[in-house]
Formats: structure tokens, sequence, C-alpha cells
């Protein structure tokens, strides 16, 4: 009699998320935000940093629009230049043009679990943690309050905290096995 091998289920790709990791008294660690992609599987919960290549293409494209303005601003109170101007024009062209791509880059990227695997090695995990180390799951608070309260996955020894929409909460908590 032959087993066949049991599929695990493939990380579920939410798309861009802010998160970071709190102590059990409710402070922030230290270092521990981070912007990236979520990746959840009943087996464990992964924020991804962005790739190098795409990191520096958004400090580059801030970079770009951030001199522009400079040159704006500058050229505005002091120079009075056409050739100043096109250099910031030009500038902003690299702001506006990369745009679509620096959006693409938001959106879910599906990873199978050798993919994430992969991303792990390369040093891309800013966050990783097993399910079962999960003791609750609280939903983001609801819209229309002030301050708007992040999602918490509850630890022993802490808590991580991903800015989510009540839809991508319950895409986290059925990935998870949970509800």
């Amino acid at each position: 009699m032959s087993r066949e091998p049991v599929a695990t289920p493939e990380p579920a790709a939410l798309g861009l998320v802010l998160a970071l990791l709190v102590t059990a008294e409710g402070r922030v660690v230290d270092r521990s935000a981070v912007k990236g992609q979520l990746y959840v599987s009943p087996a464990e919960v992964v924020v991804l940093r962005p790739s190098r290549r795409e990191a520096l293409l958004d400090r580059t494209a801030l970079a770009a629009l951030l001199v522009s303005l400079l040159l704006v601003a500058v050229n505005l109170v002091q120079l009075r230049s056409p050739l100043v101007l096109t250099a910031a024009a030009a500038l902003q062209a690299v702001y506006w043009l990369t745009r679509p791509v620096r959006l693409r880059h938001q959106v879910a990227q599906p990873l199978d679990a050798a993919g994430l695997a992969a991303a792990r090695r390369d040093g891309r995990a800013a966050i990783t943690v097993p399910a079962s180390a999960i003791q609750e799951l609280r939903p983001p608070a609801p819209r229309g309050k002030l301050a708007r309260q992040p999602a918490r996955l509850v630890l022993p020894d802490g808590a991580v905290e991903l800015w989510l929409t009540e839809a991508a909460f319950a895409e986290v908590r059925r990935a998870l096995g949970r509800g």
C-alpha cells in the first residue's frame, strides 16, 4: 500500500500591509515595523520585505520627485532658468512613468511554498510567525473611529499588528483555518 504525499495548502497572498511587532506590555519592538507582502497559510504568517529591485525603484522615484520639487522652488525664488525647469520636468517624468510599476508591486503577488522559502533564504522575511503560536485573532476596529486600530495576532510574548481591512482580516482568519 503506497501513501500519496499530503498536499499542503499554498500560502494566501494578501497584498501589501504595514506590520509591526509589539511586546506583551504594548511597546513597539525596535526596528520591527515593515511594509511588505503578507502571506498566510495554516502553518505560518509571513511578511516579506520588497525585493532589492522594488525598494531601489521606490527610493529612486521618491528621490526624483523630491529633487524636482526642490528645483522648482529654487528656480522660482532665485534662478529663473528654463534649463532647471526642464530638469525638474524630467525628474517628475521619472516619478510618474514608474508609478504603474510601483503600484503593481503593491498588489498581492502569489508565491507557492517553494517561492516563499526562496524569499526567506534571500533574507526578505521580515516577520515570520508560526500559526501554532497565535493564541488569538483580534480584528481591526470598525471604521469611523478617529484613530484606526490594527488587527492583532496575539502571541504568548506580544503580538503582531497588521493594518488590514475587515475583508483582508477575514481572509487571514480563513487562511489560518480559524473560521
